[in-house]
């Protein structure tokens, strides 16, 4: 077979293959689902291992179903305790009281027209307050933030869903760590199978101290930024809402931070309409906003040097501009799965383009 059959061949095998694997995305999703927990379990896995019972190790499909059980438990308590939180906001937004929105707002709206009147900001006659007020409170749905928060219980749900439907694959992959290296080093040419051996097995490691360091900084954020919002005052079940959406949307990188301080704000202010708004509402919306601001300066100076320095090893302006390629292509998904995207890449370039000056430079501390 000449060049040419030989590319037109790879060619029509590549296209299948992507065909296959978009008509089928939904067991490649649970694939790649099982492959996260399984990184995420290895180090348990791995422990268990140690123990010896007898001067005899744990089998290995035991291992797999206690590490399994204590998954599965961490997911059931995750998501037993701020799914029904979640519910529980979106019903008690729906149901808000908007003459107590629009009463709360008279007196911050009266200071604005004050001001506006001072500096002659203001048309010839003003304007009405209380037009403003309703005006600003028809244009808030209160509906479709109650819809947001039960959008988010549900897609919660159905990632729950798929979590637990991908438990088999998991168990494999957990008894049997090469298991998908098999699978993949099926396809490999001979010629190169050391490469993509060692490539693997670099990005193995990585991925699990990547995904093992995203668990801590995701639970770190939640639990100072529920901490700090108790210390503010506010109540048990409202601060473990906001600290786990502080959390949860830290994932995403650069924005997540934002909307969750943003959401942050909006429960506190929509759940504490009751207050004197220049006393002791609006204070307590500053206090919010520094708690986030606190949060986010810890995580951006010890949670994310950790993480990064020891899964990617790239200076931060070579990560900022990989999470601006990402979304730009994948827009909060593409962003999300940056960092693992780019071990990949990095790893498979060391392995496979070493020879040039560029790879070596980017690759170096891999």
């Amino acid at each position: 077979m000449n060049k040419t059959a030989r590319y037109i061949f790879s060619a029509i095998g590549i296209v299948l293959l992507g065909f296959i694997l978009w008509y089928f995305k939904n067991i490649v999703l649970y694939i790649l689902l099982s492959l996260v927990l399984s990184l995420l379990g290895r180090p348990i896995f791995d422990l268990l291992g140690r123990i010896r019972i007898r001067k005899h190790c744990l089998p290995s499909a035991v291992r797999s179903i206690f590490t399994l059980i204590l998954l599965i438990g961490a997911l059931l308590l995750f998501f037993g305790i701020f799914i029904p939180l979640i519910v529980d906001k979106a019903y008690e937004l729906s149901n808000l009281d908007t003459q107590k929105l629009v009463a709360s707002l008279q007196e911050p709206l009266g200071d604005l027209e004050r001001w506006l009147n001072r500096y002659k900001v203001l048309p010839e006659g003003g304007f009405s307050v209380n037009d403003l007020a309703a005006k600003i409170t028809s244009k808030i749905n209160i509906a479709s933030v109650a819809n947001f928060f039960g959008n988010i219980a549900g897609t919660l749900g159905n990632v729950a869903v798929a979590i637990f439907s991908t438990v088999f694959i998991t168990f494999f992959f957990l008894k049997d760590e090469s298991l998908f290296s098999r699978a993949i080093l099926s396809i490999i040419p001979d010629h190169l199978m050391d490469e993509v051996s060692r490539m693997m097995s670099s990005t193995r490691k990585l991925l699990i101290r990547y995904f093992g360091g995203l668990v801590i900084e995701v639970s770190g954020v939640i639990l100072l930024s529920f901490i700090g919002f108790l210390i503010l005052g506010i109540s048990f079940n409202d601060a473990l809402l906001m600290g786990f959406l502080a959390g949860i949307l830290n994932i995403i990188p650069y924005i997540g931070p934002i909307m969750g301080g943003i959401l942050a704000v909006l429960i506190g202010f929509v759940t504490h309409l009751d207050l004197p708004f220049r006393t002791e509402l609006l204070p307590l919306m500053i206090w919010v906003v520094v708690v986030c601001s606190v949060v986010q300066i810890i995580d951006n100076w010890i949670f994310q040097p950790l993480i990064y320095s020891s899964s990617v090893n790239a200076h931060p302006l070579e990560i900022f501009i990989v999470f601006l390629m990402a979304g730009s292509v994948g827009g909060i998904l593409g962003m999300i799965a940056a960092v693992p995207t780019y071990i990949i890449v990095r790893v498979f370039a060391k392995e496979f383009f070493n020879n040039f000056k560029f790879v070596q430079s980017f690759t170096k501390n891999i």
